[in-house]
């Protein structure tokens, strides 16, 4: 990745725009630096997804590292035998949050099929592997289904959603964002984490775990307005975490790319 730097303009021009819009109050050093570390963590994150096929119940055990708070959310959770909407974001390690989910919890996940039917089978293997179900965008029906008999169903739901999404604020700017988890959350009754998994030191894996409750129908006089508000819930949950950890977001997506009156009548 260091060598690729100084060739990779595009990219570290999109993660200053990110970086300055999101941190107003850094110097033009600290923006700088921030580039720099964000792009390093790109190779920890290849790497980690390269690896990440390969973890194993001993790996988890000697790496996976939890604060004793999220460690009691995930294990009480796991007792109420409820459906979870755990939702992540490109922060961290994610592939490998994809690993553990099928390990540590009753887990279930959205993939949208590769063109190519070999590649779309090697990542359906690869991603499946320590045991998560997986159903293609074109049976998300299934997944109301899944979340009611308990599965926890991961959601990367941080990508600009385009004219399907709903605006809400993400680092001072208005983001283009997904509904699905707060409305299968509704529609299900499925409680809502929020999952950090983050690069550590010697190798560690630093797990943490935000409890999101459930959503409470009987505090808003409509569907939309309960969508909008725990959409707002969880983008505000995992800012709070990115502040925390910040070289460890994917800056260089386009996060924000789509801008109110893009798309006639979008909210």
């Amino acid at each position: 990745m260091i060598l690729l730097y100084p060739f990779a303009r595009k990219h570290r021009r999109i993660a200053y725009e990110n970086i300055s819009h999101a941190f107003p109050e850094y110097t033009e050093s600290q923006k700088k630096e921030l580039v720099w570390k964000s792009v390093l963590h790109i190779g920890n994150l290849v790497a980690g997804t390269l690896f990440a096929p390969r973890l194993n119940q001993k790996w988890m055990d000697r790496y996976l590292v939890y604060d004793p708070k999220s460690l009691e959310i995930e294990k009480k959770t796991n007792e109420e035998g409820v459906g979870v909407v755990l939702i992540s974001g490109h922060f961290g390690t994610w592939e490998i949050l994809v690993q553990f989910m099928g390990v540590r919890m009753k887990g279930g996940g959205i993939y949208k099929k590769v063109r190519n039917p070999l590649v779309d089978k090697l990542i359906y293997k690869l991603r499946t592997k320590n045991g998560i179900k997986l159903v293609s965008t074109e049976e998300s029906s299934q997944v109301t289904k899944m979340l009611k008999q308990g599965y926890w169903i991961g959601f990367g739901s941080d990508q600009n959603a385009g004219k399907v999404g709903i605006f809400v604020n993400f680092f001072n700017r208005p983001a283009s964002t997904y509904q699905g988890p707060a409305l299968m959350a509704y529609l299900t009754g499925a409680k809502m984490l929020l999952y950090s998994v983050l690069c550590g030191e010697k190798g560690k894996v630093i797990v943490r775990v935000k409890d999101l409750g459930f959503v409470d129908k009987k505090a808003f006089t409509d569907r939309e307005n309960a969508i909008r508000h725990y959409t707002e819930v969880w983008t505000k949950a995992l800012e709070e975490e990115v502040k925390l950890f910040p070289e460890q977001y994917f800056w260089v997506h386009r996060r924000w790319r789509t801008k109110p009156g893009d798309f006639p009548g979008q909210i």
